[in-house]
């Protein structure tokens, strides 16, 4: 572990780090960026379209592009613009919960991440609710242009995320309800969510194969979520955030999260044998060894900052990883 000597100098590398990557840019469109986060916005884009695949793939089949006797000639029928508008959706409203959170962790960030916008009085608070109000409003416009299966999962996901940072229920500062609110809106609700652009059939009972692989996302990101919370202990003691590390300490948190990274994987021979999951996403099982790779950075690193991002190296595999199960069990799903 470091001492909180070492993780300010790290914060303070970190400002310098994207003042070099964003330096070029207006000031305000550098915060913008900084407001939405767009490293963690990477995984519900993937995870759209590789969930929106999926079902399309298992309902219709994916079309190829074929040769036409009349002009244009090359023709694809593949329907690009529900698949990337779904998508997009499932992005803008994890842009609004990244907004909304900065505005409502004002005065953590103070302390956690002066670097943020709103501690750098790039934006006011008003101007950045304003924001995360005008993207909670656009995800309304748009999933009311697809079915209501997809419009129902994401209106969900869009009150657990204002609950997480809206007081009086403000999720985040309620211990474990912070860690299961996110596993279920970026994890298994994000993912059927994703399947139901295509496949309006998304109950469990019905349709149970993207309620099983939202639930390992969900069941990863359960223990996976607290990497995030190694290096702003000092912000969220001070405010009453109950995060795992202000709870239970450094040492019992790193106990509590490091088997989520294993257990996916462990848990998809279940899902085969119930025959929920087709055979060949055994497979995916070999994550395992990655699982154990960042839980040996868990151990030994866990508040340790990554000055080209805003957290830990651990933080960035967990993203990193859950990227590659998303596209893992797509490309299986396709080719099987």
């Amino acid at each position: 572990m470091i001492t909180q000597f070492k993780v300010d100098l790290m914060k303070k590398d970190i400002d310098k780090e994207k003042k070099k990557k964003t330096g070029r840019l207006p000031r305000k469109m550098r915060g913008l960026l900084e407001l939405i986060r767009p490293f963690t916005l990477i995984a519900p884009f993937f995870g759209g379209i590789t969930g929106a695949l999926m079902a399309l793939s298992k309902e219709a089949g994916l079309a190829a592009p074929y040769i036409a006797s009349e002009f244009p000639y090359l023709r694809w029928d593949f329907p690009f613009l529900e698949l990337f508008w779904g998508a997009i959706t499932l992005v803008i409203v994890n842009a609004a919960s990244n907004t909304l959170n900065q505005v409502y962790d004002y005065d953590i960030d103070k302390i956690n991440k002066p670097y943020r916008p709103l501690p750098q009085k790039i934006f006011t608070k008003d101007e950045a609710l304003t924001m995360a109000l005008v993207l909670y409003l656009v995800t309304l416009w748009r999933v009311s242009l697809l079915n209501r299966s997809f419009a129902t999962l994401v209106l969900i996901i869009m009150l657990i995320t204002i609950f997480y940072s809206i007081p009086p229920l403000r999720f985040k500062k309620r211990f474990l309800i912070s860690n299961i609110s996110i596993a279920l809106a970026r994890g298994l609700l994000g993912f059927v969510a994703a399947w139901s652009i295509f496949d309006k059939t998304i109950l469990p009972w019905e349709e149970p194969t993207p309620w099983v692989i939202g639930l390992l996302f969900g069941i990863y990101l359960m223990g996976a979520v607290t990497t995030k919370d190694f290096t702003d202990i000092k912000g969220d003691k001070k405010y009453g955030m109950n995060t795992l590390p202000v709870v239970l300490g450094m040492k019992n948190s790193i106990l509590f999260s490091a088997p989520f990274f294993v257990l996916p994987f462990i848990l998809i021979p279940i899902g085969i044998w119930r025959g929920h999951l087709i055979p060949e996403t055994m497979v995916i099982s070999i994550f395992i060894i990655w699982g154990v790779y960042i839980i040996f950075l868990l151990i030994y690193s866990a508040d340790t900052i990554d000055t080209k991002f805003e957290n830990s190296p651990v933080w960035k595999h967990m993203y990193l990883m859950l990227v590659a199960m998303q596209l893992s069990f797509c490309v299986i799903y396709i080719l099987y």
